[in-house]
């Protein structure tokens, strides 16, 4: 199983090309440091298709790890520099760590 783990906490993204039950036992754990796996193995990534759905699913996954919300959410702009921020840097990180000409092509546009 193909999975992108993103780490909030340590401002890690590791890419793992296969799963074992350790790593998927470890999921719920890493969920409580803020890392949030995402998982891939149903897509083929090296078309455009199945890199768009994986580009969205990085998105959402790096926005959830970076809180990144609303200003009125938020309560500051400081906060809401710092969450997009954090989102650009792991976004850019998991697209770079896939080795996928489609999804870089994705991310670049």
């Amino acid at each position: 199983m193909k999975k992108t783990i993103l780490t909030g906490i340590a401002a890690l993204i590791v890419v793992g090309l296969s799963a074992s039950a350790t790593a998927i036992a470890a999921t719920p754990s890493q969920l409580e440091n803020g890392a949030i796996s995402v998982s891939f193995a149903d897509l083929n990534i090296q078309n455009t298709a199945g890199a768009k759905v994986l580009y969205s699913r990085l998105q959402h996954a790096s926005e959830s790890v970076c809180n990144l919300k609303s200003y009125r959410e938020l309560g500051s702009l400081s906060r809401l520099a710092k969450a997009r921020a954090c989102y650009v840097e792991k976004l850019d990180k998991a697209v770079a760590n896939i080795d996928s000409a489609a999804l870089q092509a994705i991310h670049s546009s």
